[in-house]
């Protein structure tokens, strides 16, 4: 591999990919002085943070819940004046549709305690940007390590908001380190400070997609609806042709999981071994009307996020405008099976499907396993950040939550892209 070279200068950068990461990427590069072009295959930005409207209400198909954790994505919304509102109550249903007593015996039984000590132990840098830091501690199955240290209270208090999010079932060969990634971004592990006045969880008044429309808005060059059909990197800069114009930068930042943009880079033998051991979650949205269902809240499915068996099925709803018999419902899965059960999950829960407004397929959460996260390969993504004019954010690298993707793209930025200083000419092509 090449040598890191001096960053020093303004730079040209091309980021492929308008999500969290590629903007906050792309927002803090200008703010350090350089010249940003953002390019994004779908027609608008805001990645897996869509918002849609009906009837002039936003429904948020993606990420959207905010803890007191978020404290950077707390600063975005303050710094682009974007209002916020206290999300949805939380509510978990039987599958008859009774309310069930959410267990917290993890944070009450000495769980608690014990998970701490472990932490500072083995893995204390879990709450920083990334997650290379803490990989091989973490890499065993959640359910054998939990097993191992006696925390098995942790599954029962997180585990069904954790599968209800997309992460997948417990019973899965899932790592440990994704599972306590998810616990530590909930705020429940350790007392937080409130944020923008909310005591508890907060969203986006009016869709999360707000608030990455306002940062694309801020940014001199975001390009929608272009395709990128090739990447060249060569030594002196990086050509990344699209299906209108190439564009020509110094520096390339992949804001995309490196198997979705393998097929046009011209990848190196590393990149092409790391990106096809690669794992995601085949997660849907869908956005329908239902009646007969409990309302006023985000539900979880006790029933369908118990085990991988049930998957297929929903694992959770939001009901959040009342008089309106719209919600959001998720669920993994195949497509053509995700309309069929949820029909059947909706009436076993004593409603009824009206109307499908639409459904999104999400390959969520790109992750590895855990022979391979036990082999390094977080640390060998690692490595490859700034080689061949190339840097890498997204979900892969920090975990897919919204918070988690900012906090590691805005520390990209900051360890690889020194600000510019006033009057330094641009070395750009």
């Amino acid at each position: 591999m090449q040598e890191l070279r001096d960053t020093a200068g303004p730079r040209t950068v091309a980021v492929v990919g308008a999500g969290p990461s590629g903007l906050a990427v792309a927002r803090a590069l200008e703010r350090a002085g350089h010249r940003v072009t953002v390019l994004e295959e779908r027609d608008t930005v805001a990645g897996k943070c869509q918002s849609v409207h009906v009837d002039g209400r936003a429904y948020d198909l993606g990420g959207h819940i905010c803890t007191n954790r978020y404290e950077r994505v707390a600063r975005l919304l303050t710094e682009l004046d974007v209002e916020t509102e206290r999300t949805s109550r939380y509510r978990v249903l039987d599958g008859a549709g009774g309310a069930v007593r959410q267990s917290m015996a993890f944070l009450r039984d000495g769980g608690l305690q014990r998970y701490r000590a472990l932490r500072e132990r083995e893995f204390p840098r879990i709450g920083e940007p990334g997650l290379a830091h803490s990989a091989r501690a973490l890499a065993a199955p959640v359910a054998d390590w939990l097993a191992e240290h006696g925390l098995q209270s942790m599954a029962d208090s997180f585990g069904t908001g954790y599968t209800a999010a997309g992460y997948g079932h417990l019973d899965d060969d899932i790592p440990a380190l994704y599972f306590v990634k998810y616990a530590e971004m909930t705020g429940l592990l350790d007392p937080g400070p409130e944020l923008l006045g909310h005591s508890g969880d907060f969203t986006v008044a009016g869709g999360f997609a707000t608030l990455w429309r306002r940062v694309a808005e801020e940014l001199k060059d975001v390009r929608c609806g272009v395709r990128v059909t090739s990447v060249e990197r060569r030594e002196d800069g990086v050509r990344v042709r699209t299906d209108s114009d190439p564009l020509d930068a110094d520096d390339l930042v992949l804001a995309v999981a490196p198997d979705r943009i393998l097929p046009v880079l011209d990848a190196t033998d590393e990149e092409r071994d790391l990106a096809a051991r690669i794992r995601s979650n085949a997660y849907h949205t869908t956005l329908a009307a239902a009646s007969g269902l409990p309302e006023d809240a985000f539900y979880f499915l006790a029933a369908h996020t118990a085990s991988r068996e049930r998957a297929g099925h929903c694992v959770s709803y939001h009901h959040r405008y009342e008089g309106s018999e719209v919600r959001t419902f998720y669920s993994y899965g195949r497509p053509e099976e995700v309309t069929a059960l949820l029909r059947e999950d909706i009436e076993a829960l004593g409603g009824r499907l009206t109307e499908v407004h639409l459904q999104r397929a999400w390959a969520f959460m790109p992750h590895f396993g855990s022979a391979d996260l036990a082999e390094g390969a977080l640390d060998r993504l690692d490595a490859l950040q700034g080689h061949h004019r190339t840097y890498y954010a997204g979900g892969l690298h920090a975990f897919e939550l919204v918070e988690c993707a900012v906090a590691h793209a805005q520390d990209l930025v900051r360890r690889h892209f020194p600000p510019v200083r006033i009057g330094e000419p641009s070395t750009g092509p």
